[in-house]
């Protein structure tokens, strides 16, 4: 398991690039992550990315998320994914692999996940355009520790709510941005 300390770092430093409308104490995005790429045509996107609460009760609970500067050209998945082994949050460099496992999302009633796109196709519930500007607002319900059998958050990897390109272009890494999310240890929630 990869030590906390290194995202609450990257957490911090990205928290005063990415300006919030309330002060931190007072908005539910408790998380972001920033990149500026630029894609194959030239053209640069700053993306910003917010999300929070970034920890949740051991049951599990609902993330708020929203982002910004994304190319409308290019649709993005945004879910709940364990980070893959290699990839230190905050450092684009390392984001070589395809984030996943992830919840799996495609029901409406899930909500785990969503497909950002312009292409007008999709499911309702779970496929939204962009709004102006590569903008999105939305949330990701039903998250939980328990990815899939054995892949456990905060117990055999670390997890995070991630963007990444969609299937037209699964390989393309430069979309891929990361916001770890923990959960409380049972004992601290059954106390509560």
């Amino acid at each position: 398991m990869k030590p906390p300390t290194i995202a609450v770092v990257a957490a911090v430093g990205l928290a005063a690039v990415l300006p919030l409308a309330a002060t931190a104490s007072a908005t539910p995005f408790g998380g972001h992550a920033h990149r500026t790429v630029t894609a194959a045509d030239g053209a640069t996107y700053d993306l910003r990315l917010a999300a929070g609460p970034t920890l949740l009760p051991a049951s599990g609970g609902t993330v708020k998320v929203k982002g910004t500067g994304y190319n409308r050209d290019q649709g993005i998945f945004l879910a709940f994914c364990a980070i893959p082994e290699g990839v230190v949050v905050g450092d684009p460099t390392t984001y070589k692999t395809l984030p996943g496992p992830c919840l799996p999302g495609r029901e409406t009633k899930d909500g785990s996940s969503r497909w950002i796109t312009d292409t007008g196709t999709g499911t309702p519930g779970v496929t939204l355009p962009y709004e102006d500007g590569g903008r999105f607002r939305t949330t990701l319900e039903n998250i939980r520790p328990e990815i899939a059998d054995g892949v456990v958050c905060d117990v055999t990897v670390e997890c995070a709510v991630v963007t990444r390109a969609d299937f037209t272009a699964t390989g393309e890494r430069l979309y891929d941005q990361y916001i770890p999310v923990h959960f409380a240890p049972a004992a601290a929630a059954d106390r509560s």
